[in-house]
């Protein structure tokens, strides 16, 4: 078989509903700069669903012993999940999304082949790869809103609230942001003094990344310190979006993230879900119209503008979009006034139970989209 029927075939195998391919001239680069045809051709029908591996081995005719090194190697590389729970050890193939936008780029590493495949992901990213998941209404991150800028916790529920979050976890672990660092890895990126190594995982996953070089274990009084640091730096904190043992807290820098360019720079409609606070001025009179909260907002839903109110030299105060506004509090954190707050809204909003409500209601929008084009 030639390298390119093999190609072909491999590519074929990993079109799927979640994340299609979809045609540009950035792909096969992408593809064949970071993936051997040796790797291809094994990954080329290896199970979507979790296996173990006496049955890889066989399904692809090998000794379990020649083939569990192969495994690491390619679970080391993010191309497979090795998911560990208590004395099960189960295999999975990750989907492209997974494989050049998020696990590789986890180490912070600075690897030419990296560097070739990150310059084709980030074009065939914004090429329309991403477009399809702009009618997908329930995004990948929920906002978190930023623990110090919560008023009362009387009324707010375990998945909002950032202490019990971390409380849920046994095992905690910290990556590199994969968007900022693919595009660090690119010639047009330009230099941020925020930080990098923020990317939270826990448990099962955060083993996976431990255990394959992609991240490294910490304690949760250094998860909170991260938290801390993330929230001073402006970055935005986005919790994956079901409720049973969400995996991730990113800490979200909104000019490289994989959900707020799509908004900033591909018209999409919505960055991460909202969470169930919106920002108000609470104090006009106070503002001091510093602009820190105009500049601080990853949605541009804070502006400054001329009222009667006003008691600033400049004669204005702030106002809020509501509409765009997540609830994420990193324009409240840093407000030197405390002109403005987090106010819970009356209609809450849950997030869908567990990750596979989550992957239905997302197929299911795509699918919408699609027949509604037909």
């Amino acid at each position: 078989m030639t390298e390119k029927e093999i190609y072909k075939k491999f590519i074929e195998w990993m079109d799927n509903p979640f994340m299609e391919w979809t045609e540009s001239e950035s792909m096969m680069p992408m593809i064949t700069s970071f993936i051997t045809p040796e790797e291809a051709e094994f990954l080329t029908g290896f199970p979507w669903g979790s296996k173990s591996l006496e049955e890889l081995a066989d399904l692809k005719g090998m000794d379990p012993a020649e083939l569990a090194p192969k495994l690491k190697g390619l679970c080391d590389k993010g191309l497979i999940y090795e998911g560990i729970r208590e004395d099960s050890v189960r295999y999975r193939l990750l989907d492209s999304f997974q494989i050049f936008l998020r696990m590789p780029f986890w180490a912070g590493k600075d690897d030419e082949t990296l560097k070739t495949m990150a310059h084709y992901a980030n074009q065939y990213y914004m090429d329309g790869w991403i477009d399809q998941n702009k009618p997908v209404r329930r995004k990948a991150l929920r906002s978190l809103p930023i623990d110090e800028t919560l008023e009362s916790k009387k009324q707010i529920l375990p998945f909002e609230d950032i202490t019990q979050v971390i409380d849920n976890y046994e095992y905690y672990t910290v990556s590199h942001c994969p968007c900022r660092e693919r595009h660090r890895l690119d010639p047009d990126y330009i230099d941020s003094s925020r930080p990098s190594e923020v990317c939270l995982h826990f448990d099962e996953l955060g083993r996976y990344c431990v255990e394959h070089g992609m991240g490294r274990e910490i304690t949760k009084e250094e998860t909170l310190e991260i938290l801390k640091k993330a929230a001073d730096s402006g970055l935005v904190h986005g919790l994956s979006n079901w409720e049973k043992s969400p995996d991730t807290i990113c800490n979200c820098d909104p000019t490289y993230c994989t959900v707020f360019r799509p908004y900033h720079h591909l018209d999409h409609d919505k960055a991460m879900d909202p969470s169930n606070y919106k920002v108000k001025v609470s104090g006009p009179e106070t503002c001091k119209a510093c602009g820190l909260c105009v500049k601080r907002c990853p949605m541009d839903a804070i502006q400054l503008e001329v009222s009667a109110k006003a008691t600033n030299k400049f004669c204005k105060v702030v106002t809020v979009d509501t509409d765009l506004c997540i609830g994420c509090g990193v324009c409240v954190h840093k407000c030197p006034t405390h002109s403005i707050v987090l106010e819970r809204q009356e209609e809450i909003t849950r997030p869908p139970k567990d990750v596979r409500e989550y992957a239905q209601l997302m197929l299911a929008d795509k699918q919408a989209a699609k027949e509604k084009q037909a």
